[in-house]
Order: C-alpha cells, then structure tokens, then sequence
C-alpha cells in the first residue's frame, strides 16, 4: 500500500550523520556520504516515491497495467521518477510510449538521471500544453496526499478537476488510483467514499467501473471513452 512516512532505510542515514560533531575533512566526507546516500535513495527507494516497498509498487502497478491495452500511449499523473513504464518494461514486456508528469523537482530530476527512454515533464497536471495526451490517463496514489498551493478547493474538488483534466487528455480512457475510506483507519492519505467517487463519475462520464479488489484500502476507477 502507499507509504505516507517514506523514511530511508539504511544504516549510515542523514540524521545519524548530521548529528556527528566532526573537523572539517570528516564533517566533508560525512557530507558527500550523506549526498550519494539521497541521491540512492531518491534514484532507486520505493519508500520516495510514496510505496511500502518494491513488492507493493510493483503489485499497485500491475493492477493498473492490466486495464491497459499493448501498444497505447500513457500519461502519468504525479509520475515520481517515471517507475511506471520500468514495471511495464519487465513484467508485460512490451512497447510503451510513456509520459509522466510530476511536480516534485528532486524526483523529476532522478528520473532524468536514470531512465533515458521516457519523457518526464516537471509541471503542474493543470498547466500543460494542450497537446499533451496520450491514450489512456493514469494517476497512481497522487491525489491521496495535496502537494499544491491551493487552499480553497477542497479535496473532492481537487480530484474532480484532475480527473476532468485526465478526461480530456485521454483518447481511451482514465485509471485514477484512490486510498479508501471504507476501512475507516487514520493512515495519514486523503480517503476517498468509493461509492461517492463512482456515482459522480459516473453522471458526468457515463461509462464507469470500480475496481475494490485489490486492497481494502485502495481502489481503482475507471473511466472509458465514448
């Protein structure tokens, strides 16, 4: 499931080493340990980019993976480093053009770093040119936490508008990835009535499905295309 506290797994981390009282040639090699420490850690933890572990990203992954058909075209919501396309890549074996969008600059940047077959777009989802698109909208957990700066809209009001967004950028449809308020425990996400998602959904797009089965605490809405 999603990860809220993302917190870095290892021995040496940067609070263990900014709390050493060193002389200036170690406090310098205690720093550039600290720098490649974070830069691994943004460039390769499941833990940044908001998952438990490997096992769970690439488990949440699958499940959107199978909604979608060989050979479309994706455009990520609140990508991360653009992880997406990696599972599909070695799990469905097959050709994807990918985009991602994402906000987070440190995690746009390790993207960059490490992938070089996919676009990642550092931007806010509102604020892209109109000629972004793709075949279907995905957004993977990026609307159970707020990253922006508005303090007006609501939270339902905040989906809404990213789903109408995704909507009209997509050619066949829409994957929006939620955390449930079903199983009623205070995890630190946004959480989500299923069946209040649904039902708006379903009076502004028509064809809708909910996919509850592969957590209690997760949810999967789909929206197709007419």
């Amino acid at each position: 499931m999603l990860n809220k506290d993302k917190k870095l797994d290892t021995e040496l981390d940067l609070e263990t080493i900014n709390e050493i009282d060193a002389t200036p040639d170690i406090r310098e090699e205690l720093d550039q340990a600290s720098a490649e420490i974070d830069a691994g850690y943004l460039e390769y933890s499941a833990e940044a980019v908001g998952f438990n572990n490997r096992e769970d990203q690439w488990n949440l992954y699958a499940s959107v993976a199978g909604l979608i058909d060989n050979g479309a075209s994706v455009l990520d919501f609140g990508c991360g480093r653009g992880d997406f396309k990696s599972f599909w890549l070695s799990e469905v074996d097959s050709i994807l053009d990918y985009t991602g969008v994402d906000m987070n600059q440190p995690l746009i940047e390790a993207g960059q770093r490490i992938y070089d077959d996919r676009e990642l777009i550092l931007a806010d989802w509102f604020q892209l040119n109109d000629d972004v698109r793709a075949d279907w909208c995905i957004n993977i957990g990026s609307c159970n936490l707020r990253y922006d700066a508005d303090t007006v809209t609501n939270d339902m009001e905040y989906l809404q508008r990213t789903i109408e967004n995704m909507y009209q950028r997509a050619n066949t449809g829409v994957v929006v990835t939620l955390a449930s308020s079903l199983p009623g425990i205070e995890d630190g996400l946004i959480n989500y009535n299923p069946g209040d998602v649904l039902n708006w959904a379903q009076s502004k797009f028509g064809q809708v499905a909910l996919d509850h089965t592969m957590s209690r605490e997760l949810f999967n809405l789909i929206i197709y295309k007419q």
